[in-house]
């Protein structure tokens, strides 16, 4: 199971650098001139449109080759993202390509690693699992930050630079991240295949992993809700499966709709345009996000004792005063004539800790492990598929169009339509079901249960009266 974990550990790696490299690489692209406000943020966006279109395919593809065998092609699809990005500043085209297959790899890391997290490890240890999953996210954050400093540091920032340093601190962005991910694709060559999926697939490979005793553990409980191999997974639109199908879509949807992955992709231009001058944006960048990494490691500790709806119900409450927060030192900036200088930045940056606090805390841990379990085993990859097309969907809407939304309404418009999807966010917690402790077998039938009490209950009401 460490070995697992581990390999999960560095897909989270892999999907935080993904999205969390371009923001310190992004300046150095709007300073060289060469692309216009809409452009950069397609570029930007790209990454999410890679994710809609793994989206569309990671169930389906999952279901057929495996759990083990997708991971292993994410990798394999970073390793070969990083070049094409690297090379191609001057070239929209490619360097919009590099960044969709850069998305595609993400995109199929967060289906099917959390799956594969929930299949194959025991319910006692299932949520400290995922926990590392986005701990590790948020290291890949934070390392890809502290690699911009580093960057910054050595060729200059973006606004003291000069052409030829631009063009060389872009690419020195991009390269390092060959490392982790080649040390990913090796190590998930040595995974074993879901034991949930080798047994819906009728193969007896699925007590052949590399501690027998945990699978045997794990298959034991579901022998009732695998698929059988003859069968498809069910349809979406039974009864048993509505309420859990859109439950997790609101959640993923939410979770995008509150700005995480389009402000950290622009963090250090948001820094920026709150006052901060120089390298100074890029620190401020690197202190946000190792707050999300040390806050998730002390969340990561808590899910399996307070549960998961506990942590998301303080998490979305206090991210959304956060975002308030930000927004309301904007709208000082662009509405009430208050200069832009380091008091507004540090505002701007606190605001960003406490946001980023219960963020961590909450939706940032949580989201990918309420996603998988409530997703019963029979819709679990198909429904995990569509819940992320429409977060996926959501973010490269709000990220291809960032940078043309600000230039005409504003930074505090853009923070204050956060703020508003927290709010719907909180709401959307309070009819989430606690699913800590529980086992898979009694997370399909907790829906089941609900389903079948609420048909006689349907059925009484229409009744004629005698």
């Amino acid at each position: 199971m460490k070995f697992i974990i581990s390999i999960a550990g560095l897909g989270g790696f892999l999907y935080g650098v993904d999205f969390g490299v371009i923001a310190a690489a992004e300046p150095y692209m709007k300073a060289m001139g060469v692309y216009t406000d809409a452009q950069i943020s397609h570029i930007v966006g790209a990454v999410l449109l890679g994710g809609l279109v793994s989206s569309i395919t990671a169930g389906w593809l999952s279901n057929f080759f495996g759990r083990k065998k997708m991971i292993v092609a994410s990798a394999a699809m970073f390793l070969i993202a990083i070049p094409v990005v690297s090379l191609s500043l001057d070239s929209y085209f490619f360097l919009y390509a590099g960044r969709v297959l850069q998305g595609m790899s993400a995109g199929y890391m967060a289906v099917v690693m959390p799956m594969y997290l929930t299949e194959t490890l025991p319910p006692a240890i299932r949520g400290r699992g995922t926990g590392v999953f986005q701990f590790c996210l948020g290291l890949g954050l934070v390392v890809a930050a502290g690699a911009g400093c580093l960057v910054a540091t050595r060729y200059g920032a973006s606004d003291t630079a000069d052409a030829a340093g631009r063009v060389a601190a872009w690419g020195a962005n991009f390269w390092w991240t060959m490392l982790p991910v080649a040390v990913l694709f090796l190590g998930s060559l040595w995974l074993p295949e879901s034991p949930v999926w080798l047994e819906g697939r009728k193969e007896d490979k699925g007590l052949k992993t590399k501690d027998k005793g945990e699978a045997s553990t794990i298959l034991r409980p579901m022998s009732s809700v695998v698929c059988p191999p003859s069968a498809q997974p069910d349809s979406l639109l039974q009864r048993r499966y509505v309420i859990p199908f859109l439950l997790a879509c609101l959640v993923l949807t939410f979770n995008k709709t509150t700005g995480m992955s389009s402000f950290t992709s622009y963090l250090v231009t948001i820094l920026h345009s709150a006052g901060f001058e120089g390298i100074f944006a890029n620190w401020g960048q690197l202190a946000v996000k190792l707050t999300n990494m040390l806050v998730t490691l002390a969340a990561a500790a808590l899910v399996d004792r307070k549960g998961r709806t506990w942590l998301l119900k303080v998490g979305t409450g206090g991210m959304t005063i956060g975002l308030a927060a930000i927004g309301s030192v904007f709208l000082a900036i662009e509405r009430f004539g208050v200069q832009a200088n380091n008091f507004t930045g540090l505002l701007t940056l606190f605001s960003f800790f406490f946001m980023q606090v219960f963020y961590a805390l909450g939706p940032g841990l949580c989201v990918w492990l309420v996603l998988s379990e409530l997703m019963p085993h029979r819709i679990r990859a198909n429904g995990m598929a569509i819940a992320l097309f429409m977060n996926q969907l959501v973010a490269w809407g709000l990220a291809s169009w960032f940078r043309p939304w600000v230039a005409a309404w504003g930074w505090s418009s853009m923070f204050f339509f956060f703020a508003v999807n927290g709010v719907l966010y909180f709401v959307t917690v309070l009819f989430i079901p606690e699913t800590k402790g529980k086992s898979l077998d009694e997370l399909e039938h907790l829906f089941e249960e609900k389903s079948q009490t609420a048909q006689p209950l349907a059925r009484k009401t229409t009744e004629p009266e005698s």
